[in-house]
């Protein structure tokens, strides 16, 4: 049985069910278990992502369910227990592409968990697609999410898009030059790839509406082990911001190598891996005062953390 037609047939035993009707009768048997997969990097530049946002929340829920029974299938009236099929896409979009299709055609997955990380992301949603598994995105982020959610209509983009991150950033921004606390000009560098690429775009044209110049817009390639001479070019621009749309491994890189270099701008912005828990526990939460990146903190887990500190006087 296809993934549409036996998810669409458990979503209409379940709606009979709860609006006072027997489940309906089927000539199959429940499933012995449900069979779930998914993609991750375990090694490579994603392999930080997906092992602090996704793969704990993958491995928790299926040892919660079948601590519990297994899951519920209303249809059959009974638990089943999840059995995960689970393949390293070593950071490769290639890989990935390579991964889903096996668990599709081989495997023959019941439901397909979404990979880490934008282009990867992206790259497989043609075979979600085309093999009717919905598809969450929740760590892909993009300006086109608008267009490749007709294109696909069972991917849900959970990240917004990137103009909204850009749009923020530069609103925070606009207020701190208008009250005189930075100058326009901006140093920015971007890693090349999707997540990058997207994030860069949409900052170029929010930066440009509120007034600022970028002295700086360079990308560096995935896996670069060393980004001093982009820091060194940032320094020596001049500018008071300097914004890196960067990976996990690449923010741990940069953190590192601006104290090296001396590059100490009023403000300084990082991507993801600056909300991750090992980041103030590397550098500490004195040390990580005033920089900035996506997202939200919850302040009351650490004061020192919230926007009134993130522009250095």
């Amino acid at each position: 049985m296809t993934v549409k037609k036996w998810t669409t047939r458990l979503a209409l035993a379940a709606s009979l069910s709860v609006a006072g009707f027997a489940a309906p009768s089927f000539a199959e048997e429940a499933p012995k278990s449900i069979r779930i997969g998914y993609s991750l990097a375990k090694s490579g530049p994603n392999a930080p992502g997906g092992d602090t946002t996704v793969r704990p929340n993958y491995e928790m829920w299926v040892k919660e369910v079948n601590a519990n029974g297994g899951l519920m299938l209303s249809a059959y009236g009974k638990k089943v227990p999840i059995e995960v099929v689970e393949y390293d896409d070593r950071s490769s979009t290639e890989e990935a592409v390579r991964a889903i299709e096996r668990l599709i055609t081989q495997d023959k997955v019941d439901l397909l968990l979404p990979p880490w990380g934008t282009a990867v992301n992206l790259a497989v949603a043609p075979l979600f697609d085309k093999h009717g598994y919905p598809q969450v995105g929740t760590t892909n982020l993009t300006d086109k999410a608008d267009q490749f959610a007709k294109r696909w209509p069972g991917h849900f983009f959970l990240l917004g898009s990137s103009g909204m991150y850009a749009d923020a950033l530069m609103d925070v921004l606009g207020n701190a030059k208008k009250e005189g606390k930075i100058g326009n000009k901006v140093a920015m560098i971007s890693v090349a790839d999707g997540f990058g690429v997207d994030s860069a775009s949409a900052a170029r044209k929010a930066a440009a509406k509120h007034g600022f110049e970028l002295v700086l817009d360079k990308t560096y390639p995935v896996g670069s082990s060393d980004l001093s001479s982009l820091l060194n070019e940032a320094k020596a621009s001049g500018a008071d911001t300097f914004i890196a749309y960067s990976y996990p491994p690449d923010t741990i890189l940069i953190s590192d190598q601006a104290r090296v270099v001396g590059l100490n701008p009023k403000v300084f912005y990082t991507g993801v891996g600056t909300q991750f828990p090992f980041f103030p526990g590397k550098y500490g939460a004195a040390a990580i005062e005033g920089q900035m990146s996506l997202g939200v903190l919850t302040v009351t887990r650490n004061p020192s953390w919230t926007t009134a500190h993130v522009i250095r006087k």
